[in-house]
């Protein structure tokens, strides 16, 4: 028996939703339409049981809702290109006055949807990526990345030179949207491929110092993702980082002491990355303690980022 939360059925009830409403005009209908887009969603939310809420949230129902939505409206009413921009604004603009942060998702999930289906036209869609990507709430820039997400799909190439150009970015919250929004996801398949991912390391390699810790630790979970599916590469690009900034490798590495601010920085990110190869695959330990050093192995605490020896004993002999 198919869930009544599933994606499945979410989207079904969505397609209902969407053909009771015959008109879709949003320049004469626009406020009740966006009134009754937010209580579809909420009544979508409420009708989740409490037991699936941890997996099945406002960003779950949201990425559904946005997909039928979108497909509604470009199958059946043909709408054009400017149409969605304007309803992706609109619709968050409404969920930002009435304190809905379950519309504003799903405006960010329908931009996803414009990028997948309209590639070819992700320079027009750039400004309001940007825009929300810099937004003062965290999960309204946690969700923009789904729409770079899809550029990465289906326009890598087009995707990957604006996240160069983010990168650059005296804004924290674009340079580090650059590292999040690339980290090795299912639905992009060729990010898990080692073979194909060098410019992704290259991104990463460029932020490795990145001034901001908001920045660095994003890197660094990008790199702890991308060590589940290959270790030995990320392990060689921590090899070279050690090399290229002339650092010498010693047991007590991981304390960052007498390292400039810039390695130290280094460092740090490269302590965070490696800790899924620290904690679940022995196999590489040997190859981390030539990188971090053997104390890192030993006594690294990745909570308190320090070293927590066992202190010496230090009693008088009698």
């Amino acid at each position: 028996m198919v869930s009544s939360s599933s994606s499945k059925m979410i989207r079904k009830r969505t397609r209902e939703f969407c053909k009771k409403r015959e008109d879709w005009n949003f320049s004469k209908a626009k406020i009740t339409i966006l009134k009754e887009i937010n209580s579809y969603l909420k009544k979508e939310y409420d009708s989740i049981p409490e037991k699936e809420r941890i997996g099945k949230g406002m960003v779950y129902i949201s990425r559904y809702v946005a997909k039928e939505v979108f497909l509604f409206l470009k199958n059946e009413h043909e709408v054009e290109e400017q149409y969605h921009l304007d309803f992706i604004k609109a619709n968050f603009s409404h969920g930002e006055e009435i304190g809905s942060s379950i519309q504003q998702h799903f405006a960010l999930l329908y931009i996803a949807e414009f990028v997948y289906h309209y590639p070819e036209k992700f320079n027009m869609i750039i400004p309001i990526i940007k825009e929300y990507a810099t937004y003062d709430e965290w999960s309204v820039r946690e969700s923009t990345g789904g729409a770079i997400l899809a550029g990465l799909k289906k326009s890598p190439e087009k995707t990957i030179k604006f996240l160069f150009n983010w990168a650059n970015s005296e804004n924290e919250n674009l340079r580090r949207i650059v590292s999040e929004s690339s980290r090795p996801m299912a639905r992009v398949k060729w990010l898990r491929d080692p073979t194909k991912n060098d410019k992704i390391l290259d991104l990463l390699t460029f932020l490795r110092r990145d001034p901001s810790i908001y920045v660095r630790k994003s890197v660094g979970n990008n790199l702890k993702d991308l060590s589940k599916y290959m270790p030995d590469k990320v392990l060689d690009l921590m090899d070279e980082w050690i090399k290229e900034s002339n650092i010498q490798v010693h047991e007590d590495l991981a304390t960052e002491k007498g390292l400039s601010q810039e390695n130290k920085r280094l460092i740090w990110t490269m302590k965070h990355a490696m800790r899924w190869l620290k904690e679940r695959n022995p196999k590489y330990h040997p190859r981390l303690e030539k990188i971090l050093g053997k104390n890192y192995l030993l006594y690294f605490d990745e909570k308190r980022n320090r070293l927590a020896k066992p202190p010496k004993n230090n009693s008088r002999k009698k």
